[in-house]
């Protein structure tokens, strides 16, 4: 694929690679923006069905016009190569931030939320995504919103193309629902499992299934009980327990009931659940019961908890942002040495973007002052759940930059705390030692 040559797009680089087509980072020169240009392998093109295949994924995701769901700029053919450009995002995918650890709760929540609500609208237009997973799930920059991408293997369910071989077993492994592996006859209720073996690993930093060979996988998807969340997630076990209930009738009927779910576990103290009758309950729990057993598993504030949030309730007008610093000197005149307290709120990624301007401005006035006697930086920062995962990434490369930042990273301690309202304790992780190597493993404190 070196030789590619598109007309109206200048290749940058290589961004990935699956078994069908490559994508790379291009320049659309007629709009002059970035794109992910999908490219077709010309020996795959050459395959019944494959170049039809392609062409499908395009027309699918461009008719699915959703904030969550990736944007189809362009497709077509040239130089005998089946290409489409999409929007490019540079949030990375939800496979590094499983893998960079400390995601919690909320935004594993969030994240299935608003894949269930692109999901929603998949399934409306009779469009079932069959492989959904971290590598198809990307952020979106500005906003950090999730969005749905790779719909390579979807299927029309009003449509008579049948771009698969019939009784075979299409999608990820990991990630397959029980009639997904057999080859049986697949609804919506087929990416709702998949969905829910996604949460399970952001929950827990793995999959809920684990073998060496793709039909083991397939087994244990099949056969084996559901996975038990650790203790303190135990909350959300029954929410877990129907989105992988083996029959597809004992889970969500609709991706619109998940949501519905979700959405009672995000509001801390939240009443009931209204389930429709029709599916039957998960695990064996009648309808009547399935509400209570999950709102009985809604995490509820502690009367510290609540008091304090009614104080601010009480005292404050709608969100304060925040930005302070303070510096304490310590040792002998020989051997005297600087830390810096800092700390802020950002209530979205653009306020954060914002702060860390900020933080720069300070850090580069710390360095002209104290220079290498700067010694140890306490970073503290109160921002909104759903941008825990992105600060925790955009700090953690900023080693990487030419910054105030950088440089303090290069010398010092730097240690980072991110917590909100809910969770005032937050998480704690070391981003370079006293000496400016690298971070250790992170650790988390639980609130």
């Amino acid at each position: 694929m070196s030789a590619v040559q598109i007309p109206g797009y200048t290749l940058k680089k290589k961004l990935g690679q699956g078994g069908m087509a490559a994508v790379f980072l291009a320049d659309q020169e007629s709009f002059q923006r970035n794109v992910a240009l999908k490219v077709m392998f010309p020996q795959i093109a050459k395959e019944p069905g494959f170049a039809d295949r392609f062409l499908q994924e395009a027309r699918t995701v461009a008719r699915l016009t959703h904030p969550h769901i990736i944007v189809v700029h362009d497709v077509g053919v040239a130089n005998g190569l089946h290409y489409f450009a999409m929007e490019y995002h540079t949030g990375n995918d939800l496979t590094h931030r499983i893998r960079a650890g400390g995601m919690t709760a909320y935004q594993a929540l969030t994240i299935t939320r608003q894949i269930a609500d692109a999901l929603a609208l998949a399934h409306d237009n009779q469009i079932i995504h069959r492989d959904i997973k971290p590598d198809n799930i990307l952020f979106r920059a500005h906003d950090d919103a999730a969005i749905l991408t790779d719909f390579g293997i979807a299927k029309s369910l009003d449509s008579n193309m049948q771009l698969t071989q019939l009784g075979s077993a299409v999608g990820t492994p990991r990630y397959m629902s029980p009639e997904q592996a057999r080859g049986q006859t697949v609804d919506g209720r087929t990416d709702l499992y998949s969905l829910g073996a996604m949460l399970f690993e952001m929950l827990t930093g793995h999959p809920p299934y684990q073998a060496d060979e793709a039909l083991a996988l397939g087994i244990k998807h099949c056969q084996d009980p559901i996975p038990r969340l650790p203790s303190e997630l135990a909350r959300y076990q029954p929410l877990i327990d129907r989105l992988l209930a083996k029959e597809p009738k004992d889970r969500h009927p609709d991706a619109r009931a998940l949501m519905a779910d979700i959405d009672t576990l995000l509001k801390p103290g939240g009443k009931s659940l209204s389930i429709d009758s029709g599916p039957a309950a998960p695990q064996g729990l009648s309808l009547s019961s399935a509400p209570t057993q999950i709102s009985q598993a809604i995490p509820s504030l502690s009367e510290a908890q609540s008091a304090q949030r009614n104080t601010k309730a009480a005292t404050a007008k709608g969100y304060t942002p925040f930005f302070t610093t303070e510096e304490t000197l310590s040792g002998g005149f020989f051997s005297k040495s600087s830390q810096m307290k800092a700390a802020f709120s950002c209530e979205d990624y653009e306020e954060f973007k914002k702060q860390l301007g900020a933080l720069q401005e300070e850090l580069k006035s710390w360095l002209e002052t104290r220079g290498k006697k700067a010694k140890s930086l306490h970073l503290s920062i109160q921002a909104h759940p759903w941008i825990h995962g992105r600060i925790r990434e955009v700090l953690g490369k900023s080693k990487e930059e030419n910054s105030p930042l950088a440089s303090v990273l290069d010398q010092a301690e730097v240690i980072l705390n991110i917590h909100d309202d809910i969770n005032p304790i937050g998480s704690t992780i070391m981003l370079s030692d006293k000496d400016g190597k690298p971070a250790p493993a992170p650790t988390k404190a639980e609130g």
